[in-house]
């Protein structure tokens, strides 16, 4: 009899247990959350993520939370939460330079191999790639190498750099030499022939490498020896610094994206590169900008290497290592990037990546960059060096070529000294 009442209340305890476990949510748990909260970049960039959330919570019943943060404020809160393993959110919002710091650090999920995500054939197979650690191609950073390759960000905002010009005025440049001498000829009094977005650091930089790759050039090679000082990069450097800035703005070296776009818009420049989101918020808005229906956008134009290479600045979603609702944040990363969800994100000023909306001839009439998005796309653009020291990298590569465009230190100069300095930052960071 007494071994019964054990044997019952040992049974008892089991089953306790059991029902207090099924109440408490482990992490990646397939339990329905009340609320998922997404850490998310304020501005252009995650205006139709706030738009379509809402719909969301109508078909599921999950409260979307979005907490926005500026971009470098988004960046360190991001890096101080996984440094902590804090569970304080279910989503993050990337820019895809920053996949080599939290895919190196373990800070997401993998959504393949823990939620099932596989590739789309309706999505370039580069969108799936940027968001894969380590990086399916390129150099490996030494610590990523023999590891295996996980999904950990899904884009769900395909932006790719590109090029625009005053199609009113002349055709479109097909290599870089015809975009100089359409610079030369076009340059005015107050029309500018080239528009340079030259602020220091990150600006001059995201206008300088797509430059620097169709010129065959490139900061590091495929085993992080520092390039920036070869012959071929350095020609870049002098096209940007020299060839270009003699028919640009006064003052490129301290022009950034927003004032290029004003001098866009307000007629007053012949051609630049250009992101997505500048184009909605600023070109195309016939609030603010004098020259709609006057701008037609390309794929970068070819430089001496026979090719053009744009460059992508993707932002994408993933889920912390330390969300205990990763199933339900998997789940609405599919809702999202669905066909249905991304024609009503579109309709909100989202930038796609399926090729089925990006080539569709109705939404091309509204959005007259798309087909050059989806051209870009398939020409496979580039993507920033994927190594943890990037932003320490991009500062010193930034802060030397911004001396050249000021006239402060020579091509040559500029171009040694950045090299010096990367190539004793990466010494230490051991590559």
């Amino acid at each position: 009899m007494e071994g019964d009442r054990r044997r019952i209340k040992w049974a008892a305890l089991v089953i306790a247990a059991l029902l207090i476990g099924a109440c408490q949510q482990a992490p990646g748990s397939g339990q329905k959350p009340a609320k998922l909260t997404i850490a998310a970049v304020q501005g252009n960039e995650d205006a139709a993520l706030k738009a379509v959330a809402p719909l969301y919570e109508q078909k599921t019943g999950i409260k979307i939370e979005i907490v926005e943060f500026p971009y470098d404020q988004l960046y360190e809160k991001l890096v101080t939460t996984f440094k902590a393993n804090s569970a304080t959110y279910d989503l993050v919002m990337m820019d895809d330079p920053w996949m080599p710091k939290f895919g190196t650090d373990e800070s997401l999920q993998p959504l393949d191999s823990s939620y099932g995500f596989k590739r789309d054939s309706d999505i370039p197979d580069v969108v799936y790639d940027v968001g894969t650690w380590p990086p399916p191609r390129g150099a490996v950073p030494p610590a990523a190498k023999g590891k295996a390759a996980h999904l950990i960000g899904i884009t769900i905002v395909g932006n790719v750099e590109m090029f625009m010009y005053r199609s009113d005025k002349g055709a479109a440049p097909k290599t870089w030499d015809e975009v100089k001498a359409n610079a030369d000829k076009n340059k005015a009094a107050n029309f500018y022939g080239y528009l340079v977005r030259g602020k220091a650091t990150n600006p001059v930089v995201a206008d300088f490498l797509p430059i620097l790759w169709s010129f065959g050039g490139d900061v590091f090679d495929q085993n992080w020896n520092v390039t920036i000082d070869n012959a071929a990069s350095l020609k870049a450097v002098k096209f940007l610094v020299q060839d270009l800035k003699a028919a640009a703005q006064p003052g490129p070296e301290s022009t950034d994206a927003a004032d290029r776009d004003r001098l866009m818009a307000i007629g007053q420049g012949y051609q630049s590169t250009v992101w997505p989101g500048e184009i909605t918020s600023v070109i195309q808005n016939a609030s603010v900008s004098q020259v709609v229906g006057k701008v037609a956008y390309i794929p970068m134009p070819a430089g001496p290497s026979g090719k053009g290479v744009g460059m992508m600045g993707n932002w994408l979603l993933g889920v912390p290592k330390a969300s205990p609702n990763g199933q339900a944040a998997a789940d609405f990363i599919t809702w999202l990037t669905s066909t249905e969800t991304q024609k009503t994100y579109v309709d909100n000023g989202g930038i796609p990546a399926r090729k089925s909306l990006l080539n569709d001839s109705a939404l091309n009439q509204k959005n007259p960059y798309f087909s050059a998005l989806a051209k870009s796309l398939d020409a496979v653009p580039n993507w920033r060096p994927r190594t943890d020291q990037w932003n320490a990298v991009e500062t010193i590569l930034g802060t030397n070529l911004n001396a050249a465009l000021a006239g402060t230190a020579t091509p040559e100069a500029a171009v040694q000294k950045a090299a010096d300095a990367i190539r004793t930052l990466m010494k230490g960071a051991g590559y």
